[in-house]
């Protein structure tokens, strides 16, 4: 078996800086199964099912984070949601317990359990176009390769009325990480083509931010991203009050496009972050210079991110690094970025300044041991 039961969930930076999705429910007035949707009915929701590979702290073993996206495209407000997820033989999931509780958003009433391989979790609503989501970890035992998932189900109550809806099956093969034995530094050494220092003292694992940033809500395995001829990912350790995340970008340079000063820059990384709508970053306040990363002389913006969402992350440092490979003619784009405060009232407004410099100088160490190959 790769993995153990003993795994404590980390929450995705990626969420949290595109915009975060609660995960919660509360128990529905009825168990009774209601009738399912009917056939040529538009569908009230959109699903996104997708695994996040992890990797543990200082082994060679991997799992999965089960999750799967839930949008209300119903045109009208949900009360009651029973989410349900079955996962196949040789999988075996686990309640995302442990301190995740203590720091995940919950409405009053959440409940989430594990029905045998079922994950049910119960919401109290969900109003028009707003999103939610099931999780679990994903152990699994042996080397399963091309894998069935069976869709999700929701039971909801719409205008008055019990309904039930189910995702779409998706097969993934999974062969590629079922049969990898190494740390996610071995990993990320040979699928993109960097040597980069990994920290061995908390998980490390893939998230969807880097999808996010390029406007995608990424499905399927989540992982590093070499379409088109481009290397894309990101990774991340660790909860509010000690989140780290780095993302690396790789793209074709464009030579009439060639950051030469200082606001160049600061236009730049303004740009990248549009689709991040529930936070901003201090543009004003944003400091740029040269530096020298590794063989490269970068570009290095410092600033810091704030969350919209009041009492909820607060803010906290981030840094961009723009690399060009002149000889390659390539541009590597690397962003790091750090949560110390914790979350929630009396965390979140609450200044943790020695915290967030401990966590940016773990990151920055990162990227100055990176090496391209």
């Amino acid at each position: 078996m790769i993995g153990h039961a003993r795994r404590g969930f980390q929450w995705s930076c990626a969420s949290f800086l595109a915009g975060l999705i609660a995960i919660g429910a509360t128990p529905v007035a009825s168990w009774a199964a209601p009738p399912p949707q009917e056939a040529g009915a538009a569908p009230a929701f959109t699903f996104y099912p997708s695994l996040q590979l992890k990797f543990e702290a200082g082994q060679t073993g991997n799992y999965f984070v089960a999750r799967t996206g839930v949008v209300n495209m119903s045109g009208a407000p949900m009360t009651d949601l029973v989410l349900r997820q079955t996962f196949p033989k040789k999988f075996v999931p686990g309640v995302l317990g442990g301190r995740h509780h203590d720091t995940a958003s919950r409405p009053q009433g959440f409940e989430e359990r594990l029905e045998g391989e079922t994950m049910v979790v119960r919401i109290p609503e969900l109003r028009v176009a707003e999103a939610t989501a099931l999780a679990a970890i994903l152990n699994y035992e042996g080397r399963p390769a091309q894998v069935p998932f069976p869709g999700i189900e929701v039971e909801y109550t719409l205008n008055g009325e019990r309904r039930k809806e189910k995702g779409p099956d998706q097969t993934w093969d999974l062969s590629k990480y079922t049969k990898y034995s190494g740390s996610l530094q071995d990993y990320i050494k040979r699928y993109a083509a960097i040597d980069m220092k990994i920290p061995e003292k908390d998980n490390w694992g893939f998230t969807d931010l880097a999808a996010r940033m390029t406007g995608r809500v990424p499905t399927g395995p989540i992982e590093i991203d070499t379409s088109s001829g481009r290397i894309l990912f990101s990774i991340q350790a660790g909860l509010p009050g000690e989140m780290r995340h780095l993302l690396v970008m790789r793209r074709p340079m464009n030579p009439n496009q060639k950051l030469q000063a200082n606001d160049e820059v600061r236009r730049f990384v303004m740009g990248m972050v549009g689709a991040l709508a529930d936070f901003t970053i201090d543009g004003d306040e944003m400091s740029v210079r040269k530096e020298k990363v590794g063989r490269f002389d970068a570009w290095v913006a410092d600033t810091r991110w704030f969350d919209k969402v009041k009492d909820r992350l607060g803010e906290g440092p981030a840094r961009w690094y723009i690399l060009p490979d002149e000889k390659a003619q390539t541009q590597w784009i690397v962003i790091i970025i750090a949560q110390g405060r914790g979350e929630g009232p009396g965390k979140a407004d609450v200044p943790n300044e020695p915290k967030e410099k401990e966590l940016m100088t773990e990151l920055a160490g990162m990227v100055g041991s990176m090496r391209t190959l």
